[in-house]
């Protein structure tokens, strides 16, 4: 027997039929990319989901002081929504000193209280689980993301061989799976805050 005839030959991937071939590298920022946008999308969601359930932050009570109303203009002159911003003082639950000159996260009149989450930038988000229902659904929506992108950043072109059938199929499943719930969050979301 010769030396090549005892070593086993390498078979290039076979690419599963009807997909065109990718090279591993647009693969691999395709996915990148996909990873990219659910880390920050996914971490402005935990953040404000977490403040807003009351599970993160200092809680306490938020009296709004003062609202302003600051007039946007859009390119060519046109004109925006405009912006409200409010401010106030926080009184943590705990008995800890007042802090001043926060801003939270809605309009209000002034003169309202407020049960509030604070976090340590200053921001503070009005305890509300229907808000924090509609950022938890934005927070799943990011692990679909991740849950794309994730494997195509790790495998490259790769992940799109037979030999990754099984794992594409379960990673079908958990994508699916997410995207319902992150979908059914959104419409609970919806319902109880515009027909409540």
């Amino acid at each position: 027997m010769t030396e090549m005839s005892k070593t086993k030959r390498r078979r290039p991937p076979v690419v599963a039929p009807g997909r065109p071939g990718l090279s591993g590298a647009a693969v691999r920022l395709g996915g990148l990319l996909f990873v990219v946008a659910g880390l920050v999308f996914g971490t402005f969601a935990l953040g404000i989901s977490g403040h807003a359930s009351g599970v993160w932050g200092t809680r306490g009570t938020f009296a709004v002081e003062q609202c302003e109303h600051l007039s946007n203009t859009q390119r060519g002159g046109g004109r925006a929504a405009d912006t409200v911003h409010c401010s106030g003082t926080f009184r943590p639950s705990d008995g800890g000193p007042a802090r001043s000159g926060l801003d939270i996260d809605r309009e209000y009149e002034a003169g309202r209280r407020v049960t509030a989450s604070c976090d340590f930038f200053g921001t503070c988000y009005k305890v509300d689980r229907v808000n924090a229902c509609g950022w938890f659904s934005g927070l799943l929506a990011a692990l679909v993301l991740l849950c794309i992108g994730g494997p195509g950043v790790v495998h490259g072109a790769a992940w799109r061989t037979e030999r990754y059938d099984r794992p594409r199929a379960i990673q079908w499943r958990l994508v699916k799976g997410l995207f319902w719930t992150s979908l059914g969050f959104l419409a609970l979301f919806v319902v109880l805050r515009y027909a409540l």
